[in-house]
């Protein structure tokens, strides 16, 4: 199989964050901009990055089927959380650190790396696949990665606005969407593409300009990052496989889920750290450092099981 297609649209990626970087430095893009530009990203183009995946569907399913679909994505991403939280628990990581570790190792860039890196393989049903996977992956994400960034911060307990987010509700309309099928106007559908369009490059340059305060090679001197990212790209997608494939006997599913356990970490970790308060030039790092070394990882693995 030519797995030149992935490499290159690995290297899309890490060339935007580069851009976002360089605007940092030479003061195109500052600490405002990168602020209200997650802002814009979380709740605006990545929603309609949700909804747009299921307007551009015309899959079929069961009742049945669908929930197999669900319970083998919903069961890959708990995998990934359960064994990045029990390794941020064994292992002797800084309090301030201890959550945005947890998160960079349990959260998978399942829309603008897993995605495309689907579609290469498998096409359109592997894309329906990793949007599915946005229900759980939200559920999870802004409910339990909330609460740990909030409580890693000193703050306990969470609030149901927390929970409530804009990218729930869209992947909750995006499952009502495609269950009921409603006539959407084609004015609606063009608006939702456009959005969902500039989702990818700016959650990158967004990570970039995070990164504009410090030097990028000190991504690659952060042993801990080599951790996390050891736990993200290499044990995440072999528990998943191991275990997912006892659930399934589809090879396109099963594929689907390892590779997005296999992705790097995820953009709206530190889009979520900026909101939050917290360190994001230490998520920015990891996001950086799991990109990079994914360009490798994900073609060995795909070589290893397709």
């Amino acid at each position: 199989m030519d797995l030149s297609g992935l490499v290159v649209k690995m290297i899309i990626f890490v060339v935007l964050m580069v851009i976002g970087y360089v605007c940092a430095k030479t003061g195109v893009a500052g600490a405002e901009f990168t602020k209200t530009t997650s802002k814009l990203v979380i709740n605006v183009f990545m929603s309609a990055t949700i909804i747009n995946s299921v307007l551009n569907t015309e899959l079929s399913l069961t009742g049945a089927e669908l929930g197999r679909i669900m319970l083998v994505l919903s069961a890959a991403l708990v995998l990934c959380y359960a064994l990045a939280a029990l390794a941020a628990k064994l292992l002797p990581v800084e309090k301030e650190h201890g959550a945005l570790f947890e998160l960079l190792a349990a959260v998978p860039n399942n829309m603008f790396i897993a995605l495309p890196v689907a579609e290469e393989l498998f096409g359109s049903v592997a894309v329906f696949y990793c949007s599915l996977s946005c229900i759980p992956y939200n559920l999870i994400l802004y409910t339990y990665g909330v609460w740990r960034l909030k409580s890693g911060g000193g703050e306990r307990g969470i609030k149901l606005r927390d929970i409530i987010s804009v990218p729930l509700v869209a992947t909750l309309a995006a499952l009502l969407i495609f269950l009921v099928k409603p006539p959407v106007p084609a004015v609606a559908r063009e608006l939702i593409g456009s959005l969902s369009g500039a989702t990818m490059p700016l959650s990158m340059i967004v990570i970039g300009s995070s990164l504009g305060s410090v030097s990028l090679l000190d991504a690659f001197k952060n042993w801990w990052l080599y951790l996390s990212s050891f736990l993200r790209l290499l044990l995440a997608p072999a528990l998943v496989w191991l275990v997912c494939s006892r659930l399934t006997a589809d090879p396109v599913l099963l594929m689907t889920a390892v590779i997005i356990a296999a992705s790097p970490g995820a953009v709206v970790v530190t889009v979520l750290t900026i909101q939050y308060g917290r360190d994001a030039v230490f998520t920015s790092e990891g996001i950086l450092h799991s990109t990079v070394l994914s360009m490798l990882t994900i073609p060995a693995i795909v070589w290893l099981l397709v």
